[in-house]
């Protein structure tokens, strides 16, 4: 099946598709050539695409929607980070400094760090394989 992840950035993945595996917010979902007409909203969570090659594309998706149409699967993300280009370092110090700042900031910013906070836990799921 043909398979394209979108971002605002462009494309992020275009390609034949074996099995697309996702989670939304009732829990994380496989999509196979065949399946029935589909649309789920995306959660914060790693993205996984499996070609028919055998090769693995993991990404680290903030949010967004899914569609399986007759002609594939297209994912439409707000971010779609490929989990080689994580750096886990840099990702788990930012976190370090996001948990010391969010004790004293005001509630708008709470919100806001809170935000990156769960975008930095998808990317280290996403680097570390757990979907």
């Amino acid at each position: 099946m043909h398979c394209q992840l979108r971002t605002q950035q462009g494309l992020a993945f275009d390609g034949e598709a074996q099995m697309v595996v996702a989670r939304s917010p009732n829990g994380a979902f496989a999509v196979m050539d065949g399946h029935a007409p589909l649309f789920a909203r995306l959660e914060a969570a790693p993205l996984r695409i499996k070609t028919a090659d055998k090769k693995e594309h993991t990404f680290a998706v903030t949010a967004g929607i899914l569609r399986v149409s007759e002609n594939g699967v297209t994912i439409l993300a707000q971010k779609a980070i490929p989990a080689q280009e994580i750096k886990l370092a840099s990702v788990q110090d930012r976190m370090e400094k996001i948990k010391q700042e969010i004790q004293s900031a005001n509630e708008e910013d709470r919100e806001r760090l809170e935000k990156e906070l769960t975008e930095l836990r998808t990317q280290t799921r996403a680097k570390k394989g757990n979907v």
